[in-house]
């Protein structure tokens, strides 16, 4: 007798569904993750030229405010150590004091880290906005946010943000 062998398939995966499981996969994720903006410092860069330019303005010491920024990342203020709420409260004085011929100097050690720069750079951004604030309820009776083009315009004329930044040449952060 004869014996045949019989040939078994093998039973396949039916897998048309998982095209659209790994596509509801895909839009669900999209769906549920947040995407954030990235947000900056609103900064005016002077433009790049290849010649470097120079202008000395001469400044009065008393409308200088000058915040140094030490290579292990500790704030001074006229050679004082200070933390960020001292120093809010000390630029916001000096800004009211001073009006618009005020000017915040910022000597940054090369060598310091981005988040501490950016931290001063924060407060700095937080001091103007609370200085504008206070401008703006005690000329208008409102907040600088609820005024007008033309009053906002006004209360930045009094209070113009003038940040300097120390520079040392040859290195860069």
């Amino acid at each position: 007798m004869i014996i045949k062998r019989r040939h078994h398939k093998v039973p396949g995966l039916n897998t048309t569904a998982t095209a659209d499981i790994s596509f509801m996969l895909l839009i669900f994720f999209l769906v549920a993750s947040s995407m954030d903006l990235d947000k900056g410092l609103a900064r005016v860069l002077p433009p790049a030229d290849d010649e470097e330019q120079k202008v000395e303005t001469l400044v009065e010491r008393d409308q200088l405010f000058t915040v140094t920024l030490t290579a292990d990342n500790r704030y001074l203020l006229n050679d004082q150590p200070v933390d960020l709420p001292t120093f809010h409260r000390q630029a916001a004085d000096f800004m009211l004091k001073q009006g618009a011929e005020h000017i915040i100097m910022i000597d940054a050690a090369p060598t310091s880290s981005y988040d501490a720069y950016f931290a001063i750079q924060n407060e700095l951004a937080a001091v103007y906005r609370d200085v504008r604030n206070t401008l703006a309820r005690n000329t208008y009776g409102k907040g600088y946010a609820q005024l007008n083009e033309s009053q906002r315009a006004a209360i930045r004329q009094q209070c113009p943000q003038r940040i300097a930044e120390n520079l040392i040449p040859g290195e860069s952060r």
